[in-house]
């Protein structure tokens, strides 16, 4: 899977998730670890998103994955 389209998938599984379930990184992480993608890569991806605002980390008693402003249209 090349990194734009692993970007993607996991930008759509946290968008999915909203308001339902909160992942951390360590679970989108073996979410993908289960569709062959190396662990390495996955952080990369989810890096790269955090960087361009489309995701941030938010705590609650963990570190959790959520979509960006930019992603919120703020």
């Amino acid at each position: 899977m090349d990194k734009e389209e692993l970007k993607k998938q996991i930008y759509e599984l946290i968008k999915q998730s909203t308001g339902k379930k909160k992942y951390k990184q360590m679970d989108v992480i073996k979410h993908f670890r289960e569709k062959g993608v190396p662990d390495a890569e996955t952080k990369a991806a989810i890096r790269e998103l955090i960087d361009a605002g489309d995701l941030i980390y938010t705590y609650f008693g963990g570190s959790y994955i959520e979509l960006g402003e930019k992603a919120k249209g703020a």
